[in-house]
Order: structure tokens, then sequence, then C-alpha cells
């Protein structure tokens, strides 16, 4: 079968398919022989890149979707999903796009209730969300409902893909064009037929969902602000917007686009409006209070190179390079403000960064000043390091763990870390061994110890 890693096949009823109970989906399905009565469905469950069923499939079989079709395609496919999934949309295609390589649609939420396919009544594939519910319907439902015959099957809120055949002449039924377009792909194609390719990508929430689609509508738009938000200092992806801040983590600012686009002066209304030409979203995009057109980067540290296909955004660099030149030559722009500074304060994260750089000091002094070695040292207790760990330990507890010892050497010093350490090892009554104590305890190495205090500053900065 081509080299498939699984098999699912339906029950053939009639002119049309019944899914099993989903619980013996595939053991009974791995029971039928091969037969021309049974409809088989193809399952890849491996990650693949670039073209996801290149093992199976020629390019030639993904033509080019010609824009009528595309859009009886979306009529039919959206319904079908949101029988499925309770949110389900697709996001805003890109402005002047002439053809299309594939159906995007995000969902999220599989709906409760019973699911039949196509067929006279019989057994039926049910979905019951609850604490063990996976994110996403199971992919053999999603695969027998859209008809298609092969699938990628991804788990979880990430993006699987559907192969589903192209009935012969359906783009003779839109047009002239159409038909003449599908008949030069058959031709290509070859004895294997031509396929859509249809992409579910599945979000764990509404919130994630509601961000996927605004960040992946209009085509390459997303890209456009990211680009945008890391000329201004700030990265800004389908998570939201945050701030980085080298060495630590990026703080997160905001994941609500309706605050991110008033931050950054976007229109939402213009958004939801749309774009009918690339360069009314290039506009809209560079309308940003942040942009500096003499200042602004298409290329160099920090900004990643995107592939040649992404031909919206490729324009968008030409286009802000000539905006750019053209604002040097013209008339001095007014005052542009400091868009990490005003992020601070719009999103009232400025006393969190703060606070967060303190804690970082304090983590930095305490693992150069409360280490094995050093209370080894303190206390005298030579190669004792099952005592040094003891006294360690008595230290954390008396003053409330790592954080609050930090805190401790930042504002009284080092001296008074001493005397805590000196007092809990009198407390313990943990004194240094003899010499034939000590060779006898030499298993417990300083690295373990200090390995443990490393341990513990980490989980600190979880």
């Amino acid at each position: 079968m081509l080299g498939a890693h699984c098999h699912a096949r339906l029950l053939k009823r009639g002119s049309g398919y019944v899914p099993l109970p989903y619980s013996n989906f595939l053991s009974l399905a791995q029971s039928l022989p091969p037969s021309p009565n049974n409809a088989s469905i193809e399952c890849f469950s491996e990650e693949m890149g670039g073209n996801v069923f290149g093992s199976i499939l020629r390019p030639a079989a993904f033509p080019r979707i010609p824009p009528t079709v595309y859009r009886a395609l979306k009529a039919r496919i959206l319904p079908l999903l949101e029988e499925l999934y309770t949110y389900v949309r697709i996001p805003h295609v890109a402005p002047e796009k002439a053809d299309h390589g594939n159906l995007d649609l995000i969902v999220c939420l599989p709906r409760e209730h019973n699911i039949l396919i196509q067929g006279p009544p019989g057994p039926i594939a049910t979905i019951t969300p609850g604490k063990q519910q996976l994110v996403n319907v199971p992919h053999d439902i999603v695969a027998a409902i859209i008809k298609a015959k092969y699938f990628n099957s991804m788990d979880g809120n990430r993006t699987s893909n559907f192969a589903v055949p192209v009935p012969v002449k359906e783009w003779a039924e839109i047009g002239l064009v159409e038909g003449e377009a599908e008949r030069t792909a058959r031709d290509d194609a070859g004895e294997g037929g031509i396929f859509y390719q249809v992409d579910v990508n599945v979000c764990e929430s509404e919130e994630e969902w509601s961000r996927r689609i605004l960040f992946h509508s209009y085509g390459d738009l997303g890209m456009i602000m990211g680009l945008i938000a890391k000329n201004a200092g700030l990265h800004l992806g389908e998570k939201g917007l945050r701030y980085p801040d080298q060495p630590n983590p990026p703080l997160l600012l905001s994941e609500s686009f309706d605050e991110i686009f008033e931050f950054f002066g976007w229109s939402m209304d213009e958004w939801k409006a749309g774009f009918q030409t690339n360069t009314a979203a290039y506009n809209w995009a560079l309308s940003s209070k942040f942009v500096h057109p003499s200042q602004f980067r298409t290329q160099g540290p920090g900004i990643k190179k995107r592939k040649p296909d992404r031909k919206m955004y490729a324009g968008f660099l030409e286009y802000a390079s000539t905006f750019s030149r053209d604002s040097i030559a013209g008339e001095a722009t007014g005052f542009i403000p400091d868009a990490r500074e005003a992020a601070l304060d719009f999103f009232k994260k400025r006393s969190k960064l703060h606070e967060r750089r303190n804690s970082q000091k304090r983590k930095e002094v305490l693992k150069g000043v409360f280490s094995g070695n050093n209370v080894r040292d303190w206390t005298n207790l030579g190669n004792y390091w099952l005592g040094v760990k003891q006294i360690m330990d008595g230290v954390r507890e008396r003053l409330g763990g790592d954080e609050k010892i930090g805190a401790l050497v930042s504002e009284k010093g080092e001296e008074e870390l001493r005397g805590v350490v000196l007092a809990v090892q009198a407390e313990l009554g943990v004194w240094p061994m003899s010499r034939t104590e000590e060779l006898q305890n030499t298993t417990t190495k300083v690295e373990e110890v200090d390995a443990e205090l490393v341990l513990g500053v980490k989980e600190l900065s979880v």
C-alpha cells in the first residue's frame, strides 16, 4: 500500500461509508482483507517536511487551485469540519493571490455529539469531550468525513494534512478555464490523479484559536507585523507580544491582539475590513507609530531569512526599502517613541521586569557564594561532603529557600551568610571527621553538592 505506516478502513455500505466505534476502529479495520468493496485511507504518523506526501504522491498530484475552485472547496469542507469542531475558521486569504496551494482550516474544541458519516443507519463514531479527551478529533474520522485518501496525522495542537482526491471534471463544472486547468493538471500528474491538500490546524483553547487566525490571515501579514515589532525591539508572534530580555526568557507583555494593535497604533477596524491590494496591507502595517523609516531594517542580526515562495513578504521587504530611502531623502520624520520603554508602561510590566532582574542578580550572587566549597571551608569539614550537604539543607530550611538566601547575601553580604552557616552547623552538631572517616566518606563529591544548588536555582527561574 505505497509504503503507508498504518491503514484505517471504513465499512462500505451502499453508496456511502459508515465509521465503526473509534475504540474498535483500527483493530477491526486491520482484520479486513484487501478488497474492491472496502475503501482505504492511508495514514502517516510521522513528521514530514516540505512535500508532506512526497513519499507516495508526485508534487504534480497537488496542482495550484484556481480561486473559483478554492471557494467551492472551502464551501464544501468548512461545514463538514463544523460538524466535528465547535470553532472552525479559514484565515483571510492574501490580497492579490492568483491561486492557492492548499486549504488551511484552524479548529478548536471537538463537539460533544455522535458523528454519522454518509451512509444508512449503522454503527457510528462517538466523540465525548472530557478530562481524558484529546485536543483533536481522531484523524480517521476527519479523513472519512472530508473523503481524504491519505493523511499525515499529528496529535494535539498541531497541524495534520489530508489529501482529498479531486473528482473527475469537478473543475470543468465550474468553468471552461478551470476545466482546461484540470485537464492540464491530470496530464501532469499521471495515473495517480490529482488531490487537494487540506491542512487542519488544531488549537487547545478558543484564545489560541483566535490568535492563530489573526496572525495567519492575509497571507504573510503576520510575518510583516513581526518584522515591524522586531525593528522596535520586541517580539510578536501568534502567541502574543514579548519583551526580549537576554539572558532571561522573553517577558510576556500581552496575548490580546486588541491590546497589541492599540499599542502599535494599528486599526483593528481596517484589518477586519480587509485589504484589496498588497500595498494597502503594507501601508497599514507601516502605519505603526513605532516605525522609524530611516532606521527600518529588513535584514541583519535577529531577522530570519524567509523562503523564496513567500512572495508577499518579499514584496514588503522591497516596498519597505523604498519607503526608507524616500523618507531619508524627504523631510525629517516626527518623534518616534521608544517602543521597549513604551511597552513596559502600556502593558504595566515595568515592576515585573525590575523584580525579575533583581531576582536574577540574587541567583547569580547565590551561585557564587553559597557553594559546597565555600560551606566546606567555612565549617572546616574537609572532605566530609555529606555533612556539607546537611548544613546547606539546614540553611535553606532556616531562611526559606535559595531565593531568600540570595536576598540575604545581596542585602547584608557574604559574612552574614557565613554566620548563619556556622549557627546551623552548631545546631546540627556536624563537625570535622577524623582522617579515617574522611577517606571512607569521599564518595560524595563537591560537584554533586554544587549541582544540587544549580538545580535549585534553575527551578526558581522556571
